[in-house]
């Protein structure tokens, strides 16, 4: 079973070096950004990358979802000389035309390509480094400057990952444990709810829910156990007492499941606690295929299945090892 896992990791998984299209479309528009202010004799800018490519938990959208491509624009500008409004104009104005759609977001600006399947967040910030330290401001469509540190969001997701490393690698991908639980769980709320919506947990909750409740988990022969893992973090947030709260590591320090309403709030518990019982009753199920097959009803049509002859012969023993070791 943790074979299937694996493979199915291996199949949604996506990163920026496994995608040449993704990187074109990124730097294309980066290149006309900096062409227009070089232009306007405009204050230029440095590109960040962040999101589920920088944290590595991208995973390949469903049939009715995009590519979502998460860039950060790093201009070394006060604050106080240019108001938000203001750099998102330049970047507005820079990447108008280059799209048909091109859409003034709260946090961004999203450039959506033709064929309908890519699209990409231009998100500006404010940057000054004093003394060492860096000051990062986000510019919002509708609150203006807002405290932000994109790249300390990176730091703290690679420190949660440092116990998950080596120990929990998978042999197709060395991939690690957190990375695969966090894919996994974007792609079952993506199954679930397969359009965008404010009802809707972001990619980042995924990641900031494993670092609140994933632990290294691994089955009696020292093995990962993605499934233990999974059922262990589906169970926690199943069990949480009133609102699962996800507050980000950086200032503003904002709770990301705080756009969902009561109603969806309540939606998505009961999905955990769905997707414990399924995860707990596979892990119970001798035959493989059978397993599976319950594993493929709540993680899509991409989670592998058997053929009954591959499996060998049947044995009564479980197919996972429900017991595991955490550190």
């Amino acid at each position: 079973m943790q074979k299937q896992f694996e493979e199915y990791h291996d199949k949604i998984r996506i990163d920026f070096d496994m995608s040449q299209p993704l990187r074109d479309k990124r730097d294309i528009i980066v290149k006309r950004i900096k062409k227009y202010l070089a232009d306007k004799e405009l204050p230029s800018f440095e590109k960040l990358d962040q999101g589920s490519y920088a944290y590595g938990t991208g995973i390949k959208p469903i049939a009715k979802l995009q590519y979502d491509i998460d860039v950060a624009l790093r201009f070394e500008i006060s604050s106080t000389k240019y108001s938000a409004v203001t750099v998102r104009g330049w970047v507005h104005d820079a990447v108008q035309g280059h799209t048909e759609d091109v859409d003034d977001r709260g946090p961004c600006t999203r450039v959506t390509y033709a064929e309908k399947d890519y699209h990409v967040d231009l998100v500006s910030y404010a940057w000054q480094k004093s003394n060492g330290t860096e000051t990062f401001q986000l510019a919002h469509k509708t609150t203006g400057w807002r405290p932000a540190n994109p790249p300390e969001i990176l730091a703290y997701v690679a420190g949660i990952r440092k116990p998950f490393l080596n120990i929990t690698d998978d042999a197709a991908t060395k991939t690690d444990q957190f990375r695969r639980a966090v894919r996994s769980l974007k792609r079952w709320n993506d199954e679930a709810i397969p359009t965008e919506s404010d009802d809707k947990s972001t990619g980042l909750a995924f990641v900031l829910l494993c670092a609140q409740h994933l632990k290294v988990t691994l089955s009696a022969d020292g093995k990962p156990d993605d499934l233990r893992a999974l059922l262990n973090v589906a169970s926690a947030a199943a069990q949480t007492v009133g609102r699962i709260v996800l507050k980000k590591p950086t200032p503003e320090y904002d709770d990301v499941m705080a756009k969902l309403s009561n109603k969806a709030m309540d939606e998505l518990k009961s999905r955990f606690a769905e997707l414990a019982k399924v995860l707990e009753k596979a892990g119970k199920e001798p035959d493989p295929v059978v397993a599976c097959k319950l594993l493929r009803k709540v993680f899509g049509e991409d989670f592998p299945v058997p053929v009954a002859e591959e499996t060998a012969k049947k044995t009564a023993a479980p197919a996972i090892i429900t017991s595991s070791s955490s550190a």
